[in-house]
């Protein structure tokens, strides 16, 4: 029986290793919610909330996003290399950014407005230091195939993440302090697996080379130079709809909007990002031997396609109704939201995944106008709001249109990158 369900393809049980190792990740700290709210407190939360944005901002820069470019080299040498390069930055960023805490620290907490965060602020160049490791390390065993240990990883964190926050809320009563150090644990472990595991699979006739390093810093240019802005512009655009619904609506508008966001991008991540992960690798090679990878785009689209339609096609007709049976009458109102969202969240999970194609074609600089495009169709319901009588579901509606017709564009585009345009 087992065999029968068991995946036969490389490409789905690639998938399903991922997908299995990102669902636990993500489903353990949905089941430690209620233990964590009742040792921790509100403003704990918000004070981490705010840590954890500023290490996710600089995140983005503390690599400068040269371990994107770890999985395209034909060569294995040049693909260690730049793992290397890319930490050597992160090591850099991270002293660059303690410097900067260190001489102008009161002047951060003064420009933020909130003097407590200067006994918080000096974790933050730890943080994304091993951010910036970790994510170097996790495009290499993408590049090697190495999903168990990808999947592990995920897993190995998030456990000591919560466990530890839970032991440090019961056992020392840190508040604030113990969801940081907790994240930092479950950073650092995940880490130290990964570099592990690593240094045991690259020591076979491999050696940090500082002018290959700086050879193939000029041959990546381009990560730098247009993903950093890119990349950051695409995270302003997840922020900016629940700042505006608050700005011109109401907070319970933010809200409902949020558990929506929560509800269908969760599992959205999870498929789509593993199918992502399989697709980048497997395309990559095709495109760097044939210079086209055709095949590997269809077949990835299709797959896409089958595991999509139907059930986005049943929350479509049923949203309403099972928003007010999973969550209550009040929240009914957003599973309207939802249903008007459907067709953009539907074009989203098809289209992000092959989005990849513009890191693999390397088309930094269009990648960086397809940011700028969705920037700027995030604020234009909201500019139409502020100009004309639109109710909220006019708004949505127009946020999800605008939306499905980027996605469909981006679809056209990334396949031209495809047949190697």
């Amino acid at each position: 029986m087992l065999k029968m369900i068991k995946p036969k393809s490389d490409f789905s049980r690639n998938v399903l290793t991922l997908m299995t190792g990102t669902t636990i990740a993500q489903a353990l700290p949905m089941a430690a919610a209620p233990i964590l709210t009742r040792v921790y407190t509100p403003e704990d939360f918000g004070i981490f909330a705010f840590y954890f944005a500023i290490v996710s901002i600089l995140g983005v820069l503390v690599t400068g996003r040269y371990e994107l470019a770890i999985v395209l080299p034909k060569r294995r040498d040049d693909a260690y290399q730049i793992v290397m390069l890319s930490c050597a930055i992160s090591i850099f960023v991270s002293i660059l950014t303690f410097l900067i805490i260190w001489i102008f620290e009161s002047q951060i907490a003064l420009l933020l407005d909130n003097p407590v965060i200067t006994t918080w602020l000096y974790w933050i160049p730890l943080s994304i230091f091993l951010m910036g490791i970790y994510q170097s390390l996790y495009y290499w065993f993408n590049r090697e195939k190495a999903y168990k240990n990808m999947s592990a990883s995920r897993v190995l964190q998030s456990s000591m993440t919560l466990s530890s926050q839970i032991g440090f809320g019961f056992l020392t009563k840190l508040s604030t302090f113990g969801l940081i150090l907790g994240q930092v644990l479950g950073q650092t472990l995940a880490t130290f697996y990964m570099s592990l595991k690593f240094f045991k699979q690259s020591k076979r006739g491999h050696k940090p080379n500082r002018l290959k390093q700086f050879v193939l810093a000029k041959r990546y240019i381009n990560f730098p130079k247009f993903l950093l802005v890119s990349h950051s512009m695409n995270a302003t655009c997840m922020q900016l709809p629940v700042i505006f619904f608050n700005i011109l609506f109401t907070s319970s508008v933010a809200g409902l909007y949020l558990l929506i966001q929560r509800v269908i991008g969760t599992p959205m991540s999870i498929v789509g990002g593993a199918i992502g992960d399989v697709f980048r690798q497997s395309a990559s090679k095709a495109y760097a031997e044939r210079g086209e990878c055709v095949s590997e785009y269809k077949n990835t689209f299709k797959k896409l396609l089958m595991i999509s339609s139907i059930p986005f096609g049943v929350f479509f007709c049923t949203a309403p109704d099972l928003f007010a049976i999973i969550f209550g009458e009040n929240w009914s109102e957003a599973g309207k939201y939802a249903q008007i969202l459907t067709p953009m969240f539907f074009l989203q999970f098809i289209s992000n995944p092959m989005s990849n194609m513009y890191l693999i074609a390397e088309k930094q600089k269009k990648d960086l106008y397809l940011n700028v495009i969705l920037f700027i169709v995030t604020l234009l319901p909201f500019i139409l709001a502020m100009n004309l009588p639109m109710s909220v579901e006019n708004v949505i509606f127009c946020f999800s249109l605008f939306y499905s017709f980027v996605y469909v564009g981006n679809l056209i585009v990334t396949f031209g990158f495809a047949k190697g345009r």
